[in-house]
């Protein structure tokens, strides 16, 4: 049996479409999780011996930015399967409209004078 190459080429559009989508909501959830633990991180006094400077606050935002990448690897259920479980239905599977969504309007390019 053998597929039509556009179906196929439909089916990998979609494919690809939602790998897309699952991948930037996975980097949407690390920049969720980086200001998570930069608001954590201004709640602590940084004067007194602890306050360590741009040397520490550099440290410290490579360091939130890498458990920021890591930790939702280990969420049993993590915000990037609930964005993608809402998003993934308004993926588009091809370059045609819907039929029943209306054709919206191509903007006219500006006038060069």
């Amino acid at each position: 049996m053998t597929i039509l190459p556009a179906a196929t080429a439909a089916g990998d559009a979609r494919t690809s479409d939602l790998d897309r989508l699952k991948k930037t909501a996975k980097q949407l959830e690390g920049v969720f999780v980086q200001q998570l633990f930069k608001a954590m991180r201004d709640t602590v006094p940084k004067d007194g011996i602890g306050g360590g400077g741009t040397g520490e606050e550099m440290f410290t935002s490579m360091m939130d930015q890498h458990f920021s990448e890591a930790l939702p690897a280990q969420w049993k259920h993590d915000l990037s399967d609930a964005l993608v479980a809402q998003l993934k239905d308004r993926v588009k599977t091809s370059t045609a409209p819907a039929k029943d969504a209306p054709a919206l309007p191509r903007p006219s390019a500006p006038e060069i004078r």
